[in-house]
């Protein structure tokens, strides 16, 4: 979690007065986009926790390997799993 300290507080406040912000076009739209975004990362997170560092490892060299970044790769397995696609190895 970000903190702030006061000079953070007061370089914030002296951005704001000098209009360096600008508003976003369609507020609504851009705020559902990032707490879905926000949404799918707290999961994600949640799920990496439960991972050994090992697993970690061979999901992140497959997405490397794919080209896909770790949470579509580590989404496309466990969907593929709970669909029945996936199935442990025997012997």
């Amino acid at each position: 979690m970000m903190t702030f300290n006061e000079q953070d507080e007061t370089d914030l406040l002296a951005s704001v007065e000098n209009e360096e912000w600008i508003s976003v076009k369609n507020f609504s739209e851009e705020k559902e986009r990032y707490q879905a975004h926000a949404q799918h990362q707290i999961v994600y997170q949640g799920i990496e926790s439960l991972l050994s560092p090992e697993d970690r490892q061979k999901i992140e060299e497959l997405a490397n390997q794919l080209n896909q970044s770790i949470p579509n790769v580590t989404r496309d397995i466990l969907h593929k799993y709970l669909q029945g696609e996936l199935v442990e190895k025997i012997g």
